[in-house]
C-alpha cells in the first residue's frame, strides 16, 4: 500500500545526449539536455494539472537543468519515471552535488516516493532522437578535453521542451493507469485519469 496510487504526483521526462567518451562529461557519458516536470495536485473540485519544461540554451551545461529541477522538486506525492538510457533517480543521484538538496533527498527514496517504472511497463514511451554530440577536441591539443554543448549542435530547445511535456504527461498516464482495474470508476486513479483527458482535452499543445 506504500506504494500505491498517490493523487498527488509529478512525472519527471529527461532528455539526454550521446557524447564523445574523451569530453569528460563525468559521472554521465550522456549528458543531460532537457526536463519536463508534470505535476498533479488533487483540487476541491478535482485535480489541477500543470507542466514546465527547461531544455539547454547556448553555453549552458546540464548543472543548468539540476538549478532548475531543484527548485521544482516536490516536497511531497509520488515522482514517477521511467528509463531514460539509464534510471533517472540513479543518474540524478550521480550529478546532483549538495546545492541539490531536494533532489538527492528525492533520488535516494525509491523505496517509497520515487516510482522507477521498469520497462516492462513503459517499452512504448518514445523518446525524442537526437544526434550524438560529435568532438569538439582540436587535432593535437595538449589540453584535456573540456564540456561543451554548443547550441548549434543540439536539438531545438522549443521543440525539446514541447516533446518532454508530453512524454511526461504520457508517463504519469502510464502509471495511473496500472491502479484504474483495481476499483470502479469512482476509484481515486480513475477519477484522476478522467480528470487528465477532459485537460488534456482542452489543449493545444504538445500534451495533447
Amino acid at each position: 500500500m506504500a506504494r500505491g496510487f498517490e493523487p498527488r504526483a509529478t512525472a519527471i521526462a529527461a532528455r539526454t545526449i550521446g557524447g564523445c567518451y574523451q569530453a569528460c562529461y563525468y559521472p554521465d557519458t550522456r549528458p543531460l539536455i532537457g526536463l519536463a516536470v508534470f505535476s498533479v495536485i488533487p483540487a476541491d473540485d478535482g485535480y489541477r494539472f500543470t507542466t514546465e519544461a527547461r531544455a539547454l540554451r547556448d553555453g549552458e551545461l546540464p548543472d543548468a537543468l539540476l538549478g532548475w529541477l531543484e527548485e521544482r522538486m516536490p516536497a511531497d506525492g509520488a515522482i514517477i519515471s521511467w528509463d531514460h538510457w539509464w534510471s533517472l533517480p540513479a543518474r540524478l543521484t550521480a550529478l546532483a552535488d549538495d546545492r541539490r538538496e531536494r533532489i538527492r533527498a528525492a533520488a535516494a527514496d525509491t523505496t517509497s516516493r520515487w516510482r522507477d517504472l521498469p520497462r516492462s511497463v513503459t517499452w512504448h514511451l518514445r523518446h525524442a532522437v537526437a544526434a550524438s554530440m560529435p568532438c569538439l577536441c582540436t587535432t593535437g591539443d595538449p589540453e584535456p578535453c573540456r564540456p561543451a554543448l554548443p547550441a548549434a549542435l543540439l536539438p531545438d530547445p522549443a521543440v525539446t521542451e514541447q516533446t518532454l511535456i508530453s512524454e511526461a504527461v504520457r508517463g504519469w498516464t502510464t502509471w495511473a493507469s496500472l491502479f484504474r482495474d483495481f476499483d470502479d470508476a469512482n476509484s481515486p486513479a480513475q477519477q484522476a485519469l478522467t480528470a487528465a483527458r477532459d485537460w488534456r482535452a482542452g489543449r493545444t499543445d504538445a500534451a495533447r
